[in-house]
């Protein structure tokens, strides 16, 4: 029998199978959709949570600049770590990394790390919530959630520099000079005040403004920087310098390298009028005593202990040693090769090559040692004595007859029968036999005995001589050294001492209170800590008018009125600090003029007044030590700016506020550029 088998049933068996795949992989694409987009949702709640946590870092690092400023990054769980400031902390399932970058204007940077929002497991393919979650293995690999946010800031030090304006500077005087001192460092001042001999290069001068020209140079001298905001431009004149000590002492003009930016971006926090109510100060008279010394100048060789207040100046020489020297030499020490040339060779053997200077000798001895080879020579040479020691080769004897009259006395008349005896010739004065002969005719004087021999007449032979070069003295270099070294001190030392007290009237005698005066003129003495509200004007005509600060006192002057007008000796800081003068112009204080003859110290804040600098005659210079922030700046005539630097310390300060927040790439920050360990627990990876 025949079966015959249907081809429909296969194909609807295919298409069965091929519907049940679509339905599997449209189920399989739906779940993966629902798989990502919930991924794609709890990452997104991950990474919109890390920004609280920055946040709080950003907060805290603010924080910790206003409490402690720069110069005390490192405390209240702040560390050092490759020259930043870095906090961490954990917040619930989070954490975050703080860094504060030091500077004038510090850089704060925030990391925040929040876990990843699902947990792959290789081993069950199950998927967990990670946030809170600890029950996975080594083999598992637990992902973060990184964001990183840079914030500017400014504030700090309110006098971070010498003389900042809002807007315009002219230093269109004649002979204008800005420089720098520290008041809290004896090296850079004498007892605290500006000595010239010590001034520093940090008279820094800048302006906010980015207009064009807006800061006018002219032919100033400044021993520091210059700034204006960003796009901004300094005008210099053809004998103006900006730039380091050593430029301006080397002549240079212009702007050296490095000593202009223009990234100023300062802010000028507003003066609010300092307390509601005040007493009206009163008159009356203060005796000043006035001491004044006699000082006689010692130059002694010894440095003087204590050293003396007013310094002491140190005379130096030049020394050519073999030594190197064994403390600071004042500049360089210079090295030098020094030939010397000695009979005997030196011990111990210097550094370096050492010449053997030879002679040429003729001996007849031979050296045993030379430099060079021995020549030998032979010489004939003949003499009447035998030589001695014997010279080696033949010692040819040369001879002459000889024939010696033996006298007798007295001669006999004719020969006697028997030769007498004789005395011969010296021995070694003859050669052979002698032979005696008798004469017997002539005359008397020839007759008688004669010895006949050969007689020794000289010695011919050949000696050596040596002819060779032997050591006459060596040369070689040996090391000196020039340099300069303390020979005497200089100073001055009191001599006598002069006292004299004086009783003067003062309109005003300020003590530590709070004084509040509609206008402000006349005499003010100041013994106190004082603050005084001005609310109309200053007028200090510097005549009978002006403002002294006792060697104790302080004043904080504080003005509302729009004009301020300080002549001559219009204030006189017995101090010599500059923060014991204060001056605070509030918004409306919008003019400060200072002229006159006289030095001012103090501090001006006045961010909205014109402050006008005049100098007093043409050949007259007037000092201005302290630091000034004001609405504009014009210089006049003679004058010479210096900053004390120790303002930036212990002058007043602003809050450190936030000028700008940028979100950076995980590898552009501070961590990664300094390679500073962000701790991240074991098998956990950043997304």
């Amino acid at each position: 029998m025949k079966i015959k088998l249907s081809a429909p049933q296969g194909s609807i068996l295919a298409m069965t199978l091929v519907i049940v795949g679509l339905i599997g992989f449209t189920l399989a694409s739906y779940l993966t959709l629902i798989s990502a987009q919930n991924r794609s949702t709890f990452r997104s709640q991950s990474w919109n949570s890390a920004v609280p946590l920055i946040e709080a870092g950003i907060e805290e690092a603010l924080a910790h600049l206003n409490k402690n400023g720069t110069t005390n990054l490192f405390v209240d769980g702040w560390t050092s770590e490759s020259g930043v400031a870095v906090k961490r902390r954990n917040l619930g399932d989070g954490r975050y990394i703080a860094v504060i970058v030091p500077g004038a204007q510090p850089v704060v940077e925030c990391s925040a790390y929040q876990p990843a929002p699902l947990l792959f497991s290789r081993n069950d393919g199950l998927m967990f919530a990670q946030a809170g979650h600890s029950q996975y293995s080594t083999s598992q690999r637990r992902k973060e959630v990184k964001r990183t946010v840079r914030v500017n800031t400014n504030g700090g030090a309110l006098f971070a520099k010498g003389m900042v304006s809002k807007g315009s500077i002219d230093f269109n005087g004649n002979n204008v000079t800005s420089d720098s001192f520290d008041s809290a460092d004896p090296n850079f001042s004498s007892n605290g005040i500006y000595d010239g001999t010590k001034r520093k290069d940090n008279g820094d001068v800048a302006t906010n403004s980015s207009e064009l020209d807006i800061f006018d140079a002219g032919n100033a001298n400044i021993y520091g920087k210059v700034g204006t905001g960003p796009g901004g431009r300094v005008r210099v004149g053809a004998n103006g310098s900006i730039g380091s000590m050593a430029w301006l002492n080397s002549g240079h003009t212009g702007i050296q390298a490095g000593y202009f930016s223009d990234d100023m971006n300062m802010s000028f926090p507003a003066i609010s009028v300092p307390f509601s109510g005040g007493f009206a100060p009163s008159g009356g008279t203060v005796s000043l005593t006035n001491v004044t010394y006699g000082t006689t100048t010692v130059t002694t060789v010894t440095y003087p202990s204590p050293p003396p207040p007013g310094g002491v100046i140190t005379n130096v020489g030049l020394v050519t040693s073999a030594n190197y020297p064994d403390r600071a030499a004042f500049g360089i020490v210079v090295t030098n090769a020094v030939l010397v040339i000695s009979p005997t060779l030196p011990s111990p053997l210097p550094v370096g090559t050492i010449t053997t200077n030879t002679i040429a000798v003729t001996s007849t001895v031979h050296p045993g040692f030379s430099f060079g080879a021995v020549t030998t020579n032979s010489i004939a040479t003949n003499t009447v004595f035998y030589p001695s020691p014997a010279p080696s080769g033949i010692i040819t004897t040369n001879i002459s007859a000889c024939s010696v009259r033996y006298p007798f006395t007295p001669m006999p008349a004719g020969p006697p029968s028997l030769a007498p005896s004789f005395v011969p010739p010296s021995p070694g004065s003859y050669s052979g036999a002698i032979t005696n002969r008798y004469v017997s005719t002539g005359t008397p004087a020839n007759r008688g005995w004669y010895h006949d021999y050969a007689a020794i007449s000289s010695f011919n032979y050949t000696i050596k001589i040596y002819t060779c070069n032997v050591p006459n003295n060596y040369s070689y270099y040996t090391k000196s050294y020039t340099y300069y070294t303390p020979q005497a001190y200089t100073y001055s030392t009191r001599s006598s001492t002069n006292i004299t007290v004086t009783s003067t009237r003062f309109d005003y005698i300020l003590d530590s209170y709070n004084y509040v005066l509609d206008d402000l003129s006349g005499s003010v003495y100041v013994r106190g800590d004082a603050n005084l509200f001005v609310v109309n004007s200053i007028r200090m005509s510097g005549n009978n008018d002006g403002i002294t600060i006792g060697s104790g006192g302080s004043l904080k002057l504080y003005m509302t009125g729009a004009s301020t007008s300080i002549a001559g000796q219009g204030v006189v800081n017995r101090s010599g600090n500059a923060a014991n003068f204060m001056y605070y112009g509030l918004d409306s204080n919008t003019s400060l003029d200072i002229r006159g003859n006289g030095a001012f110290c103090g501090v001006i804040y006045a961010p909205n007044a014109a402050l006008g600098l005049r100098g007093g005659g043409s050949s007259s210079v007037e000092d201005f030590v302290g630091a000034t922030i004001t609405g504009s700046v014009r210089m006049l005539g003679h004058f010479n700016f210096h900053y004390d630097e120790d303002l930036a310390r212990t002058g007043p300060r602003s809050r450190f506020m936030i000028t700008s927040w940028n979100e950076i790439g995980n590898e552009g920050g501070t961590l990664t550029r300094l390679g500073i360990s962000e701790a991240a627990l074991p098998g956990v990876e950043h997304d």
